[in-house]
């Protein structure tokens, strides 16, 4: 008798809030954190570039970070989403449906590991979540102590058609920071301005950033030499691991380090 008192005590005492969500992640980011702080098996549904790990590829697709099905995603009978942005058309409706609305919209890489542990008090994955955010701290702090001297001047080409770029309070323009690089266009007060070539040359850049998706690395690399000169030097990274705040940051942060200190900037 004691011991049937026993489970049915430890079985009251686990929240049911842990043991009954079922999560629509709504951001690539999302997806990946929720995998990595182990738990995926609260996950209902995604959205398009929900790809990592590679289990996440066979999730539901529900719309994509710009737009949510609301239909779709009401069949898989969620009771949380978690969203990149509340103004996402299909958030409000999912919220007047009984669907618990979360954010999750980090602007910093600090933001990043508060996020990450936030998800786990959230899924009950606290032990997990504390886990993947220290590890991402001490790799942090380590990357920290190889970079001095002075900020180097850098800009980043977000995309080639029109040119854009990052500009203040924002993540990419923090992951910059972090790593010992100053953003040119770092005082403009928009996400991703426009810009020109003129602006370009005028900033005085000492090194490029191009990421690798969707464009022709090496003929970027010869568009900046042609206009900035021979001497301009130019990384790349691949933007999953830098555009998205998740898990996966470190490494793209490492690899632009790594190909800095290659080059003695």
């Amino acid at each position: 008798m004691r011991s049937f008192l026993f489970v049915i005590l430890f079985a009251c005492s686990i929240s049911p809030v842990f043991a009954s969500e079922r999560i629509l992640a709504l951001a690539p980011h999302i997806c990946e954190t929720l995998y990595a702080i182990g738990a995926e098996k609260d996950i209902v549904g995604g959205v398009s570039y929900c790809d990592y790990p590679e289990a996440a590829k066979s999730l539901p697709r529900i719309g994509a970070y710009n737009r949510i099905n609301v239909e779709a995603a009401m069949l898989l009978k969620p009771t949380i989403a978690i969203v990149l942005n509340l103004q996402t058309p299909g958030v409000e409706k999912l919220r007047a449906l009984g669907v618990k609305i979360v954010s999750s919209y980090p602007l910093t890489v600090n933001e990043v590991l508060l996020d990450i542990r936030k998800l786990g008090d959230m899924t009950g994955h606290q032990h997990q979540a504390k886990q993947v955010a220290d590890d991402m701290q001490k790799r942090l702090d380590t990357l920290k102590q190889r970079i001095s001297g002075q900020p180097t001047p850098v800009f980043y080409e977000i995309w080639s058609d029109p040119l854009l770029t990052a500009g203040n309070n924002t993540f990419i323009h923090d992951v910059l920071k972090q790593i010992g690089l100053k953003n040119v266009f770092g005082s403009v007060a928009l996400e991703a301005p426009r810009v020109n070539i003129e602006s370009v040359i005028q900033a005085k850049p000492k090194l490029i950033i191009i990421p690798s998706e969707k464009r022709d690395v090496s003929a970027r690399s010869a568009y900046w030499k042609k206009w900035l000169g021979d001497d301009i030097a130019i990384v790349t990274v691949n933007p999953d691991l830098v555009h998205r705040p998740g898990p996966r940051l470190l490494d793209g942060m490492e690899a632009l380090v790594k190909q800095m200190e290659d080059l003695n900037l």
